[in-house]
């Protein structure tokens, strides 16, 4: 029986497993990022000591530790993945279009990065139910730089599965003059595609790793390397899908707004990065 890939879940469990709290910005141009954590510092400071905070798709809990930073102790966290090693306020397997809460349980309910994975209509929806008075979600732009490079290095991985990985696995299990020679062809290949490219980090990778083989035959080495972008390209597969662009994000806005919101949408970077889409009542 042929296995089924993995899915969604399974994806960003492993990817959550060996990342870090901040992984969702670690990639993030640096001065984005550190606009991205002052945004939610301004906004966790404005809450009385007392408020009640969910975040919905939160990972290993970056946000609820700004929450806990600024003083906040009625934290939860949901995650559809099966988070192990995050904050001890977490709850794992967790759907954002379905949330196990009453209407109004929380008084502000916060996302990064979190709620496009669920259907971002249904999910903002949910998050407007269980929040009494704010809701706050940072939302990947599909017109953004950040995606744009996503959607540049799946087009890579694919790439190098039908092409690179297949030439490194031949010369891996039967080294000899003609396998060395056609890696070196590989590597000039490598150079070629990126100097086109504007995310080369892939591509470097893979030309070190060919480099290494030359030297040093290991198909188990070959694999694993192969096995670890495939994994990489489908969770950038699955951002670049979730992502909402900047219609999708206004009619969520509009969609709270007729629901008796006070709603604003804001992008971070310009181009955005990401957008913030804020409400409250």
């Amino acid at each position: 029986m042929i296995a089924a890939p993995p899915g969604p879940v399974d994806e960003w469990t492993a990817w959550w497993r060996d990342s870090e709290a901040d992984g969702c910005t670690a990639a993030f141009p640096p001065q984005v990022a550190a606009a991205i954590r002052t945004g939610w510092q301004q906004l966790l400071a404005s809450l009385p000591a007392d408020a009640s905070l969910i975040d919905i798709g939160c990972g290993k809990g970056a946000v609820l530790a700004l929450a806990r930073a600024r003083g906040l102790s009625a934290l939860t966290g949901v995650d559809a993945a099966r988070i192990s090693g995050g904050d001890p306020a977490i709850m794992a397997g967790i759907d954002a279009a379905s949330l196990p809460f009453a209407d109004g349980q929380f008084t502000v309910a916060v996302s990064q990065f979190g709620v496009e994975y669920a259907g971002l209509a249904r999910a903002v929806s949910e998050a407007a139910r269980v929040a009494r008075c704010q809701v706050w979600l940072l939302l990947h732009a599909s017109d953004g730089p950040v995606v744009g490079a996503a959607r540049e290095l799946v087009v890579q991985a694919d790439w190098l599965a039908g092409d690179a990985f297949p030439r490194l696995a031949r010369h891996a299990a039967a080294p000899d003059a003609a396998s060395r020679a056609d890696l070196e062809a590989l590597r000039t290949a490598l150079v070629a595609r990126a100097e086109t490219a504007a995310n080369t980090s892939l591509l470097e990778a893979v030309w070190q790793a060919a480099g290494a083989q030359a030297e040093t035959p290991d198909t188990a080495a070959v694999a694993g390397l192969a096995a670890e972008v495939a994994a990489w390209a489908r969770r950038l597969d699955l951002l670049s899908h979730a992502a909402p662009d900047a219609a999708a994000v206004e009619a969520c806005a509009a969609g709270l707004r007729q629901a008796g919101w006070r709603v604003s949408v804001r992008d971070e970077g310009a181009p955005p990065a990401a957008r913030w889409l804020l409400a409250n009542r």
